[in-house]
């Protein structure tokens, strides 16, 4: 071991700031984000092995590897508190490296998935909407700050606090609470998303049906069953046409574009 220090805070702020910028930058099926973590921790060794250990405790972490790289943050920062450990006393072993990994890997995924695309994301767009009502340039400009400038914070809290705890937060992240957390984060994304729906996505009939001397519109008869009924459906049709046809979502826009055009064409919408 080259020497007995402790990592620095601007060594640490250098293994975040790998982690964070190199996530989904390099991979492959097989492995996924491992060599990411792998590069993520070179400064830990190049701090405390020679370049032989080095290449081998490196290797140790390419395989696979895969979190929501928000909130999995503080997957990197206990892995590097054990490296860590490893490396001044020689208490923790490989595999109980590897395990916290893998172990973490699911909780953290779900609560990231749950908070960032599900809660975060949906939230702060339908405020950029708001501000970009009239073509204002406000609203991308505020997304693009606002969500960039909460995810660094996020992400770089969540290291040094699983920094700081290490093998305690184990414990924490695996309880029964954590996963009620994860459950109730879930439906809260759910109920924005279904908001959002109500709020943004319009799609109304011109279709007309006869009473008596007069036309009904039958949009007007849909709204007095269930107001937005249409665009539920549109949402569901599309959630299920997505999922069980493996459609991108650039696919489903493009499809929707068409069928858009082709039904205000024949007078339907």
């Amino acid at each position: 071991m080259k020497t007995a220090e402790r990592l620095t805070k601007k060594e640490l702020s250098t293994i975040w700031r790998k982690f964070y910028l190199s996530y989904g930058a390099c991979g492959g099926y097989d492995v996924l984000s491992g060599p990411n973590f792998m590069w993520g921790l070179t400064p830990l060794y190049d701090k405390y092995y020679d370049n032989d250990q080095k290449c081998e405790r490196m290797l140790k972490h390419y395989k696979f590897f895969n979190v929501e790289n928000i909130f999995g943050s503080i997957i990197y920062g206990i892995v590097t508190a054990m490296e860590e450990q490893k490396a001044l006393n020689g208490d923790i072993d490989d595999e109980m490296i590897e395990t916290t990994k893998v172990s973490l890997m699911g909780p953290m995924s779900g609560i990231g998935d749950a908070l960032n695309p599900g809660l975060i994301v949906p939230l702060l767009l339908s405020i950029a909407i708001e501000f970009s009502r009239g073509g204002s340039i406000l609203g991308a400009l505020f997304y693009i700050f606002v969500y960039n400038i909460l995810m660094i914070v996020i992400s770089k809290s969540l290291f040094t606090s699983g920094y700081k705890l290490g093998m305690d937060a184990l414990k924490s992240l695996m309880s029964k609470s954590a996963s009620n957390i994860r459950d109730s984060l879930l439906l809260m994304g759910i109920i924005i998303m279904g908001g959002i729906t109500a709020s943004y996505v319009n799609f109304n009939l011109a279709v007309t049906i006869p009473s008596g001397n007069d036309r009904i519109l039958l949009q007007d008869i849909l709204d007095g069953i269930l107001p937005h009924l249409l665009p539920l459906l549109l949402v569901i049709i599309c959630w299920q046409v997505m999922a069980r046809k493996n459609i991108s979502m650039v696919k489903m826009i493009f499809i929707l574009f068409v069928l858009t055009f082709a039904l205000a064409f024949i007078g339907i919408i």
